[in-house]
């Protein structure tokens, strides 16, 4: 394994897609790590702490690194996490910078089924804040790519899911749909639309009498929530979507290595931290995305801290290390079980959410001190 070296690398601005393994064949057995290095060749804390690893392939280009939250509370607790994509894109419309921004969210006449939505202004991007945790293809976001140009939206953000950065890349290399800006997320476990009509059958809601429903609802870090016609609330905690993630894995996200929005300008996640809550792990890949985060800083919509890139790494160690380099025999085995083996009603739903709930509050998190913000310029 190299030493990572001390000086992170320049990235141009522009598309920064390296090559990635997005693997489409229908039969993968999670098994056998398609497309990945190998677990044996995967950093553990002790590598990280020391700095060797490979920096490009965890990483990817990446200008800066930040610790941040939405300013306005409401904007904060809507998101699954601090809400700063939510205060970027809001930015970008203050600035007149885009006239609609493609992102994922529920259309008024189906609060079940989640697609790409043109949404022309910051109040349509607040009312869609927060995670999808539902596999979108590529056909969705063209479909929507292509109604904007029709209703005559010439410049656009795209917030797409990592694998699908690539796609947004080459219509801005293009000059395709007027594509300004490629805001991204973490994502891991990726599932099929099935896990959520699985959580619905558990929650003992019927799709047809859904008025709303969230992947993060709640308290933070939240959990799948959906309220009835009828008034009910069910939600269950996060912990939960450790059996759904091995349940209905697609196979072609079990193969991705994709993980950190790798290539877009602005990409954002979850930072376990241990004694600070709502807070987004920030990771500017291009100058783009740096002007853009000082831009939403500058009209009060984030606050900024600082972060260093190996309590990055040790927050999301385990997620780097399966989408990177592999699961471990045992966990391969075990997620075949679940996936392929299992029928899916005999899995003990309650169960292993308490074993999740368990394991997460000894396992998930990183201590840092206090926060130091960032007052200077970052561009």
């Amino acid at each position: 394994m190299s030493k990572a070296p001390g000086r992170r690398p320049e990235p141009a601005d522009g598309p920064q897609t390296r090559p990635g393994h997005v693997i489409r064949a229908r039969r993968i057995d999670v098994r056998r790590n398609q497309g990945k290095r190998g677990l044996k060749n995967a950093p553990g804390r002790r590598e990280i702490a020391s700095g060797d690893y490979d920096r490009d392939w965890l990483l990817g280009p990446v200008r800066s690194m930040f610790l941040g939250r939405a300013a306005d509370p409401v904007a904060r607790d809507a998101a699954a996490s601090g809400g700063v994509l939510t205060a970027a894109l809001c930015a970008l419309f203050a600035q007149d910078k885009v006239d609609a921004v493609l992102a994922v969210g529920f259309a008024p006449d189906d609060p079940v089924t989640p697609r790409y939505l043109v949404l022309a202004s910051p109040q349509a991007v607040l009312a869609q804040a927060g995670s999808v945790y539902s596999f979108i293809p590529a056909s969705e976001l063209r479909r929507a790519v292509l109604e904007a140009a029709k209703a005559g939206y010439a410049r656009l953000a795209v917030v797409c899911q990592p694998c699908l950065v690539p796609v947004a890349r080459r219509w801005q290399a293009r000059g395709e749909f007027g594509v300004r800006a490629v805001l991204s997320f973490f994502c891991g476990w990726n599932m099929s639309h099935e896990a959520t009509h699985y959580l619905l059958r558990k929650a003992k809601v019927l799709p047809e009498d859904v008025r709303r429903l969230g992947y993060r609802r709640g308290p933070y870090p939240g959990g799948f929530g959906v309220t009835a016609r009828d008034g009910r609330e069910v939600c269950f905690g996060k912990e939960s979507y450790e059996l759904v993630n091995m349940q209905f894995v697609r196979p072609g996200c079990a193969a991705c290595t994709f993980y950190m929005g790798e290539g877009a300008d602005l990409v954002c996640g979850d930072a376990w931290l241990k004694g600070h809550r709502n807070l987004t792990a920030v990771l500017a890949r291009t100058r783009k995305g740096l002007k853009l985060l000082e831009a939403a800083r500058a009209r009060g919509g984030v606050e900024l801290f600082e972060l260093e890139e190996r309590t990055l790494l040790h927050m999301h160690l385990p997620n780097l290390r399966y989408k990177k380099y592999g699961l471990s025999p045992l966990m391969g085995a075990v997620t075949h079980f679940f996936n392929r083996r299992l029928p899916k009603p005999l899995a003990p739903f309650r169960l292993l959410s308490l074993l999740s709930r368990l394991r997460r509050s000894v396992k998930v998190g990183v201590r840092v001190g206090e926060l130091k913000r960032v007052e200077g310029p970052l561009v």
